[in-house]
């Protein structure tokens, strides 16, 4: 049952609204059940009755309230006949099924189908399935491809795949807001060997990607500074094949994100310097390519540690990536000094974060002393249940200052902690 006695006013403003809805007011009454195992529809049951009665549990309801609703015309009938179309008895599908088929018309059809996508994912059979593909004529094929739920209109344009011109396939694969969608439109085309250069330019990575493999090198080198990481690799991949070098294309090109991007990721140490030259670029996207970059080509280079305190956190969270395992790149008295206040929060973050990857007792300590941080404290509480996990499995012992500090701690923490961490510390003397 609902919390409240269904209406009249209820059942209009279902039939007035999303026709999704119907779905969820069938297992809202599932539980009817349990409140009315011998429940019987009166002789002239009310509209609020009989919508109960068609959601009921009781199996004996629900099929009496099939038969009732052949005969009537209120907004909530076709909905309702749908639903028992899937219902997990045999008899009532079989009973409700033709009775919904004689109401189902072309009208009734393109208002009910955002309902039968919906219902075609309950696993019955594929009787709904069925139905939902007869939507996909010329005369409802766009209210199929158009509908709100996600995965119905994944379902219609793939089985619309067939059934639209070149055309139609091309701007769906271009601009529509479903990147799956896009994808799926996308490879139709390809498959066929349609509008390759078009979806080259137009389509997602992945559908650019393969476009990409369908045309020559030439088309190749001049992806090579894609903006698409996927694209570059599939450019990249291309080059090499045909016995060319992605790198040197990258040193002679006009500094783009693309090109130092690719550069990092096809370079050599011989182009360590001129990834460091970046670092103090204008740019902040610039500036973290080029970090990313040194990762790969220079991971011992000392001129990113200073950009611990760049002012973008996008550059920050690569300076930490690249330092992460590097301790005699910065260290840990100079991290500390970095988790003062005066420091912007996503400095402190970067700090705190290196901190916690030295070694347990740092991250813990690191982690004690932030919990009362109003800007890391969140994240000192989330990484502290994370490392009470590992605390009993630490064999090593902590510096006298990091174990003062942590005795020091106990004594403002929550008592079950305390004697947590007290344990350990004894015994690791």
């Amino acid at each position: 049952m609902l919390e409240t006695e269904l209406t009249v006013e209820d059942l209009d403003e279902l039939a007035a609204g999303d026709v999704r809805r119907w779905a969820e007011f069938d297992l809202a009454f599932r539980g009817s059940w349990w409140t009315g195992h011998d429940a019987q529809l009166s002789r002239r049951p009310s509209r609020a009755e009989l919508a109960e009665a068609a959601c009921h549990g009781n199996g004996r309801l629900r099929e009496a309230a099939v038969e009732r609703l052949a005969v009537r015309t209120d907004p909530e009938v076709l909905p309702l006949l749908l639903i028992r179309c899937v219902d997990w008895v045999r008899p009532i599908r079989d009973l409700a099924r033709p009775l919904t088929l004689s109401k189902l018309d072309e009208p009734a059809f393109r208002a009910m189908l955002p309902l039968i996508g919906v219902l075609r994912r309950r696993q019955v059979d594929d009787w709904m399935t069925t139905l939902f593909r007869q939507a996909l004529t010329p005369r409802l094929l766009d209210d199929a491809l158009a509908l709100q739920d996600t995965e119905s209109r994944r379902f219609a344009h793939h089985e619309a795949i067939g059934l639209l011109p070149a055309g139609r396939l091309l701007d769906i694969a271009a601009g529509d807001r479903d990147v799956r969608i896009r994808t799926l439109c996308g490879s139709a085309l390809l498959d066929r060997g349609d509008a390759v250069e078009e979806l080259l330019a137009a389509g997602t990575p992945k559908i650019r990607m393969r476009a990409l493999t369908l045309l020559g090198e030439d088309t190749a080198v001049a992806h090579l500074a894609d903006r698409a990481s996927a694209v570059r690799s599939m450019a990249q991949a291309l080059v090499l094949k045909a016995g060319g070098d992605p790198a040197a294309h990258y040193r002679t090109l006009p500094v783009t994100p693309g090109v130092l991007a690719g550069l990092g990721e096809t370079g050599t140490a011989a182009d360590a310097e001129r990834l460091e030259r970046h670092l103090v670029d204008e740019r902040p996207r610039l500036r973290a390519l080029a970090v990313r970059g040194l990762r790969r080509v220079a991971p011992e280079s000392a001129a990113v540690s200073p950009l611990l305190t760049d002012p973008s956190p996008a550059v920050t969270r690569q300076v930490v990536e690249f330092l992460r395992g590097k301790p005699a790149l910065v260290d840990v008295p100079a991290l500390r000094v970095l988790l003062s206040p005066e420091h912007p929060v996503h400095t402190r973050r970067a700090a705190a974060a290196l901190l916690r990857d030295r070694d347990t007792w740092l991250r813990l300590h690191t982690d004690l002393g932030l919990l009362h941080d109003p800007d890391l404290g969140a994240d000192a509480h989330q990484d502290l249940r994370a490392c009470r996990q590992h605390l009993t499995s630490v064999f090593t012992k902590p510096s006298a200052q990091v174990r003062a500090d942590l005795e020091a701690a106990c004594a403002d923490l929550d008592p079950a902690l305390a004697r947590e961490i007290r344990l350990v510390l004894g015994f690791s003397t």
